[in-house]
């Protein structure tokens, strides 16, 4: 097979068809070129078809690790409002903890205070 002017180089069979020598004298000549293009396409055709199947599977794969990576971040999502939310009551929970910690401690202050007063003859009551 020359390959030196083959626009098609893949078929196999088109230079001996386009060769300026062929004549229609040479007719078996031309049949075989024509016989090895004909094989020369059917391979090529079916070389495509099997590309095109191996790209068609590649894509579906494509497809379906895009709707597991879309799944994913739905999912991520809804995690994410669901922290929200649970550090909500948390942080409200923490706050309410914190409120009544500061309330006892108060309480507490405010005895020891009116203790420390009453044991040093300083409340105003104790005359």
């Amino acid at each position: 097979m020359t390959m030196t002017n083959n626009i098609f180089p893949e078929l196999d069979g088109w230079d001996e068809i386009i060769h300026p020598h062929l004549t229609d004298k040479n007719l078996v000549s031309l049949i075989k070129a024509t016989r090895k293009l004909v094989l020369s396409l059917a391979n090529l055709r079916s070389a495509t078809s099997s590309q095109l199947g191996y790209l068609q599977d590649k894509i579906e794969c494509l497809q379906n690790n895009v709707s597991q990576v879309n799944e994913s971040f739905a999912q991520l999502n809804v995690n994410i409002k669901k922290a929200d939310e649970s550090s909500t009551k948390l942080a409200s929970a923490l706050n309410r903890l914190t409120f009544g910690g500061v309330l006892v401690a108060s309480v507490g202050i405010l005895l020891v205070l009116v203790q420390f007063l009453f044991e040093n003859k300083i409340w105003p009551f104790s005359h």
